[in-house]
C-alpha cells in the first residue's frame, strides 16, 4: 500500500517527531506499526492516549491507492484504526457516501411504491373476480321455497352457531366462542363449503379478502376457519328457517332419506374423532388417524352410541397411556396400539363379556349445533346422537321390510381431506374424510 505523510505547517519538531513514529509501518503494511503508542509516549515524555491526539491535530496520512469509487478523491486518514478499517476497493468519501444513502434511500422508496401499486393492482383484481363470484351466487341463490330439508337443517344449524346477532353475516370459526357447529372441526369446513356452493352462504370479498385466493385451475380456495359470510336470504326467511328446524317434521320421511341418515353418521362419527384426539393428546399419544381407524369406529357406531364409544375410546387410551409406562415402549408405539384397544374393548362388549358402561358427555366437548337440530329437534329426544344408535333412532320411523342395520360404510360425499395431529414431536397423519 502506497501511502504519503503530510504535516500540519506549523507542527513543531517534537510532534513531527511523533507523527513520524505514530505511522512508521513495516514494508508498508497497514496494520503492522513499527512502535505502540506507549513506547512513544515513554519515548517523548508523554501518556499513552495521548499520542493519538497529537498525530491526529499535526498530521494525516494520504493513501495513494485508495481513491472514492465516485468522485476519485484520495483518502486522508487521520487515526490507524481508520486505516486498518479502511476498504481500499469501495471506499467513498463522506460526501460521496451521503449522496450515495440519499440514492440508495429514494431508490428503495420509488421500489416499495411500485410494489405497493402492484399489490393494490392485483387485489383490485382478485376482489373484482371475486365480486363476480358473488354476483353468480346472488344470481343463482336458490328460492326458499325449493330449498330441500336437509340443507334448511345445515343451514340452521349454521345460523344458530355462526351467525352474528343482527342475523346478516357469520363470524370465523376461529372466532366462534359460543355452541361449536360440528363436534368435529373438519365437519365444520364441510358445512360451509357445501352451503357456499348452493349460493346459501355468499363471498364478502372486503372482509375476507386475505382467507380466499384463486388457484391454478382458476378456482376459488376459501379459509372455512377464517372467512366469514354473508347469508343469501333475508332475516325473516332465515327466521323462518330457525322456527322450521325446531318444528315437527316427517320423520319417516327423513330417516328413509340417504342424505340425511349420511349427515348423522358423520356427526356421530365426528364426535367419535373429536374426543379420541383429545383423549390422547392429554396423554401425549398421537394415534394414526386414518381410513382404517375410521372405518374400525363406523363399525362400532353401528351397535353402540356416542356415549358408550366414549368410553371405549376413554378405556383404549389408558390402556395406551399405561403401556407406554412399560420398558422399551415408545409413544409411537403406544399411539399404534390405540387401534387395537378399542376393538378388543368393543368385542367384548358387544359379545356381552363386558358390561355396556355409558358416558356423561364431556364438558370440553358440548353438544354442537348440527347435532341438536339433526338429533334433538326432529326426534325430540335430549342430545339423542350422543345416547342413542342411528338403529335406535331411526328404526321406530321405518316400514318393517326396510328395517336394517343403518350403515357406516361411508362418510357420504365430503371431499377428501387430510388432517395431522402433532403432540410433543410426534405427527400423525391421515385422518381421511371422503
Amino acid at each position: 500500500m502506497r501511502t504519503k505523510l503530510e504535516y500540519q505547517p506549523d507542527i513543531t519538531e517534537t510532534n513531527k517527531l511523533i507523527c513520524e513514529n505514530y505511522w512508521l509501518r513495516e514494508s508498508e503494511k497497514r496494520n503492522e506499526f513499527i512502535y505502540t503508542c506507549k513506547q512513544i509516549g515513554q519515548e517523548f515524555g508523554f501518556r499513552p492516549q495521548d499520542i493519538s491526539s497529537i498525530a491526529k491535530i499535526n498530521a494525516h496520512l494520504v493513501v495513494l491507492d485508495c481513491q472514492c469509487m465516485d468522485c476519485g478523491i484520495t483518502n486522508i486518514c487521520h487515526t490507524r484504526a481508520q486505516l486498518i478499517q479502511l476498504k481500499v476497493d469501495n471506499w467513498r468519501c463522506d460526501m460521496c457516501w451521503e449522496v450515495f444513502k440519499k440514492r440508495r434511500m429514494e431508490s428503495l422508496l420509488e421500489q416499495r411504491l411500485e410494489q405497493e401499486r402492484l399489490e393494490e393492482e392485483q387485489r383490485q383484481a382478485a376482489l373484482e373476480y371475486f365480486n363476480s363470484c358473488r354476483n353468480t351466487q346472488l344470481a343463482e341463490t336458490p328460492s326458499i321455497t325449493v330449498l330441500n330439508e336437509v340443507d334448511r337443517l345445515l343451514l340452521a344449524a349454521t345460523i344458530d352457531s355462526l351467525g352474528t346477532e343482527n342475523l346478516k353475516t357469520t363470524i370465523s370459526l376461529r372466532d366462534n366462542l359460543s355452541i361449536p357447529l360440528t363436534p368435529f372441526f373438519g365437519l365444520d369446513e364441510h358445512i360451509l363449503r357445501h352451503l357456499v356452493k348452493l349460493n346459501l352462504l355468499l363471498l364478502v370479498p372486503e372482509e375476507s379478502y386475505e382467507y380466499i385466493s384463486i388457484n391454478e385451475r382458476q378456482e376459488l380456495e376459501i379459509d372455512y376457519h377464517q372467512a366469514t359470510f354473508e347469508f343469501a336470504y333475508s332475516i325473516e326467511d332465515l327466521t323462518k328457517i330457525m322456527v322450521g328446524a325446531k318444528a315437527k317434521k316427517n320423520i319417516k320421511s327423513l330417516v328413509t332419506n340417504t342424505q340425511f341418515e349420511m349427515w348423522c353418521q358423520q356427526i356421530q362419527l365426528g364426535e367419535c374423532l373429536s374426543y379420541l384426539i383429545t383423549r390422547s393428546k392429554l396423554n401425549n399419544l398421537a394415534p394414526p388417524v386414518g381410513e382404517k381407524l375410521a372405518s374400525l369406529l363406523r363399525a362400532c357406531l353401528a351397535e353402540c352410541s356416542v356415549s358408550v364409544m366414549h368410553y371405549i375410546i376413554w378405556k383404549a387410551v389408558e390402556s395406551a397411556a399405561a403401556f407406554v409406562q412399560k420398558p422399551n415402549v415408545t409413544r409411537k408405539h403406544a399411539s399404534n396400539s390405540i387401534s387395537g384397544n378399542i376393538e378388543r374393548v368393543f368385542g367384548k362388549i358387544s359379545s356381552g363379556s363386558w358390561h355396556r358402561s355409558k358416558s356423561f358427555r364431556d364438558a370440553s366437548h358440548p353438544q354442537s349445533a348440527i347435532s341438536k337440530v339433526f338429533f334433538d329437534y326432529v326426534f325430540g329426544i335430549e342430545d339423542g346422537g350422543f345416547n342413542y344408535t342411528l338403529d335406535e333412532l331411526f328404526n321406530p320411523y321405518r316400514p318393517e321390510k326396510a328395517l336394517e342395520q343403518v350403515s357406516y360404510s361411508t362418510l357420504g360425499s365430503a371431499q377428501r381431506t387430510t388432517y395431522s395431529i402433532t403432540i410433543n414431536g410426534l405427527k400423525k397423519c391421515n385422518i381421511d374424510k371422503k
